[in-house]
């Protein structure tokens, strides 16, 4: 039950900050959305054309993926697929 409490008060706090940020500054929310959902539209094309081709190198679609795209942007979505090529050597 304290669990619960504790994650609702994080998913409150998350959402004022937001709602303070798109009041200053859309186009940074705006921003992040836009790399974010390119960047995972990529990596699922990405993952397909590989697939094709026999490769065994895929990197999962998650929020850790959705936050790193739209966090980093190009630089991110490289290093997603550096770390999935490194670590299936």
């Amino acid at each position: 039950m304290e669990s619960k409490i504790f994650a609702g008060i994080i998913i409150a706090c998350i959402v004022f900050i937001i709602i303070c940020i798109m009041k200053r500054r859309p186009d940074i929310v705006i921003n992040f959305g836009l790399r974010a959902f390119l960047g995972t539209a990529g990596i699922y094309a990405l993952d397909f054309l590989l697939r094709t081709q026999g490769y065994d190198i895929n990197v999962g679609i998650n929020a850790v993926t959705f936050a790193t795209n739209g966090l980093l942007g190009l630089p991110g979505f490289l290093l997603l697929y550096g770390l999935a090529f490194y670590y299936s050597l």
